[in-house]
């Protein structure tokens, strides 16, 4: 049993690591080209979401600063999905905001 377990573990943590790997790739490719395609923005938003752990918010918070830029009202709306579903997030984020 307990080797399942720990195999089950390794497995979800390449996958975490695996879906982190996409989304990095996507979000650079994104700001890179400066892309514009708000369903790609959205979709990758969500996929960074999606990650929790340091790195997926970091991933979510670079391309949602992008994504100001190229609509600012759904951005807008996204950053109040941060502050419902994940307000500790939030909260962090807003500190380091204000700070700078």
């Amino acid at each position: 049993m307990d080797d399942k377990l720990k195999e089950l573990a390794e497995n979800l943590i390449n996958c975490w690591e695996e879906m982190y790997n996409l989304c990095y790739s996507e979000v650079e490719r994104i700001i890179k080209y400066q892309i514009k395609d708000i369903n790609v923005i959205e979709h990758t938003l969500d996929m960074a979401l999606d990650i929790y752990t340091d790195k997926g918010f970091y991933l979510f918070i670079k391309l949602l600063l992008y994504y100001k830029d190229v609509n600012y009202q759904n951005a807008k709306d996204y950053l109040e999905i941060l502050k419902n579903d994940r307000s500790e997030e939030y909260d962090d984020f807003v500190k380091k905001i204000v700070k700078k």
